[in-house]
């Protein structure tokens, strides 16, 4: 029995932190979806009249910029614009890759992967946000074009 325990520490330690990520990333979601928040958020797309796709990636790129994780973002960001489905205006498909593009927007002090892309490196501060968080910005808003050329032709 004691093999078996260290066998499964061992296992699971290597993946509590992912799962403690997600946790937290659909707690956050399931709060703003119970409280009327993600339908109050998604509204403010229909009133602004913006494009789906595009509002999708806004929320998640505003909240990646706030949260720091990736995967927070997008998990919270998918319990908000949620509703919109329900006009039936955009394509499931597209919305989960506009999320997708979103979340990877703006990686700065506040996103593990910006420090470990620091030090594996040696880079400075400066030389981080001039080559990580760009890379990334530009990763999500060329993720973005690409949805909205595909949205053309779906």
């Amino acid at each position: 029995m004691a093999d078996i325990m260290l066998w499964i520490q061992s296992a699971i330690s290597g993946i509590v932190m992912i799962l403690l990520i997600i946790t937290a990333g659909g707690v956050f979601k399931q709060v703003i979806t119970d409280s009327g928040t993600a339908k109050t958020i998604a509204a403010y797309s229909l009133q602004w009249n913006i494009p789906p796709l595009l509002f999708a990636w806004l929320v998640t790129a505003f909240l990646r910029v706030m949260v720091g994780s990736a995967t927070v973002a997008g998990l919270t960001a998918a319990g908000i614009v949620a509703p919109l489905l329900a006009t039936g205006n955009v394509s499931p498909e597209l919305l989960v890759l506009a999320v997708g593009t979103g979340s990877v927007f703006g990686s700065h002090v506040n996103d593990s992967g910006f420090w470990m892309f620091r030090e594996f490196f040696g880079l400075s501060l400066k030389q981080t946000f001039m080559s990580w968080t760009l890379m990334e910005s530009l990763i999500s808003v060329l993720g973005l074009v690409g949805v909205l050329i595909l949205n053309a032709f779906v």
